[in-house]
């Protein structure tokens, strides 16, 4: 199997930041969804976010000197099976519950402390975030109890393929909720920058906040552009 990639302007986004996960921090700036539409090109992502197509020659740039690094990632096309779903409950599904856990108190305890300096917004915050949390815990007890083990147990069997499509498409459905709720916490949040009236407690809830989007949405482009690929 390939271990890198010609990037030119029909590279999908999905495999674009599975072999170049460096890069979705560079995405998630400007604001380019390669998660839940990881099958638009480059050139697509780029004319439909106003970027001059300079952004290509960015990134190939970028990537160059990524594979010249002698610590780059292991494309995670690269994985098992079994490989790639350990590889998402240790560094996505672990650090992402640690975070929301987190997150609740804090968005509860700014909720009260600040409620008359920005009562509406952080209101919006407090449902936002909430909606967002129960989402992946329901989300995360499917994957987790219904379909890896599915995966591990029935994965190579004929019979089993079926059952296990069925499974993807209701978590891929799952995916695009989460993406609409955190697209409307991006823009109720102003992308993460607390008010001038912060407390070091709120510009501290904005940047878990912010590490736990990016995290998610690095999640989702694995499952959906690689592990999920592989059942279609």
């Amino acid at each position: 199997m390939k271990q890198t990639i010609t990037i030119n302007n029909q590279t999908h986004l999905g495999e674009l930041v599975t072999y170049f996960p460096a890069i979705t921090s560079r995405l998630n700036d400007l604001h380019i969804d390669y998660c839940c539409q990881g099958d638009r090109t480059l050139e697509a992502a780029i004319l439909d976010a106003g970027i001059s197509s300079d952004f290509i020659a960015e990134v190939q740039n970028a990537y160059s000197d990524y594979i010249a690094r002698p610590d780059k990632e292991l494309p995670v096309s690269e994985l098992s099976d079994e490989q790639l779903i350990d590889l998402i409950l240790e560094i996505h599904h672990q650090p992402e519950r640690a975070l929301w856990k987190e997150l609740d108190q804090l968005v509860n305890k700014i909720l009260l402390v600040h409620y008359e300096h920005g009562k509406e917004q952080l209101l919006k915050l407090h449902r936002n975030f909430s909606e967002l949390k129960m989402e992946l815990e329901e989300h995360f007890a499917k994957e987790e109890e219904e379909l890896f083990p599915a995966i591990l147990e029935l994965g190579r069997k004929p019979e089993g393929k079926a059952a296990i499509r069925l499974l993807i498409q209701k978590l891929e459905d799952e995916h695009v909720g989460a993406g609409q709720i955190i697209k409307q916490l991006i823009k109720d949040t102003d992308d993460f920058t607390p008010p001038d009236y912060a407390c070091p407690t709120m510009k501290a809830v904005y940047g878990k906040l912010h590490e736990l989007v990016d995290d998610i949405f690095l999640h989702i482009a694995k499952e959906n552009s690689v592990l999920f690929k592989r059942y279609e």
